[in-house]
């Protein structure tokens, strides 16, 4: 535990446990900053998830309550930042964590996936940006959790619209609130081994086979967790970073660094070669 977050209060959407395995990043987060001393509100659909957050950081001392809601919904975003009112009567960290991965290639995207994308990926940031705004009376910090997949574009033509659009509200936030005191920057993770990744392979054997090509498409060849990425998070949220805003900070191993070619064989195997 430290002080750096002291007297700090945050809501994390999307921060329910991911599993006995593997941390999911909001969950990650949330742990990180209480750690820091800052008093948590983990916002969440499964509520099992949250009281699962909310238990771990009770467990080492923090202070940490939970909302279940339906952040796809205007009205439970605005329940959720109020009960942090309710709480606290301020707020000074909005991490936007929640996103959903649908869709397709841009000649067969489904309309129904564009819409969920769009509003959970992009206008539940902004309703609950709205809505937290009133309550960042002495400056706050808001951080957007973003995407690589907008340079290097996944199968889903929403994914990365969506994520892309984020990062435009991010740049909007932080010029028009800079101001007033409220930070607005957003992270892009990349391939880094989360719940929700790891939940898609059936054993062990799997999950070690997926984060070796994983890690393959990495400049430093080695794994990122969820905690990697809640440590840029939770900077960019604390006071230590104070003077930054409007920017979108990639945390991704050196992934962007290699071509989407046989160019990561030649550039690991001259790395091999040198070892």
């Amino acid at each position: 535990m430290s002080d750096e977050c002291k007297g700090l209060t945050a809501i994390i959407t999307g921060a329910g446990a991911g599993g006995a395995r593997v941390a999911s990043i909001g969950e990650a987060v949330a742990i990180l900053l209480a750690r820091r001393g800052a008093s948590i509100c983990v916002a969440d659909i499964n509520e099992n998830a949250a009281i699962a957050t909310v238990d771990a950081i009770r467990q080492e001392g923090g202070d940490a309550f939970y909302v279940a809601a339906d952040l796809s919904c205007e009205e439970e975003c605005r329940r959720a930042i109020d009960a942090c009112d309710e709480r606290w009567g301020r707020l000074d960290i909005l991490v936007n964590n929640l996103g959903v991965l649908v869709g397709a290639v841009a000649g067969q995207e489904a309309g129904d996936d564009w819409d969920k994308a769009m509003t959970i990926n992009v206008k539940t940031p902004l309703i609950l940006f709205r809505a937290a705004l009133p309550l960042m009376k002495n400056g706050g910090s808001v951080v957007n959790v973003s995407t690589t997949a907008i340079e290097t574009p996944s199968a889903s033509a929403v994914y990365g619209a969506s994520k892309a659009a984020l990062e435009g509200l991010t740049y909007h936030i932080a010029q028009q609130y800079g101001p007033d005191g409220v930070r607005c920057n957003a992270v892009r993770p990349g391939e880094a081994w989360t719940a929700v990744v790891d939940r898609f392979c059936k054993d062990e054997a799997v999950a070690e086979k997926v984060r070796a090509e994983r890690r393959s498409r990495t400049a430093l060849l080695i794994d990122g967790d969820a905690w990697d990425l809640a440590e840029m998070i939770a900077f960019l949220a604390g006071p230590k970073s104070k003077w930054v805003t409007g920017q979108v900070i990639t945390v991704d191993g050196g992934g962007g660094l290699l071509r989407p070619s046989d160019q990561w064989t030649k550039h690991h195997s001259y790395w091999r070669a040198k070892k």
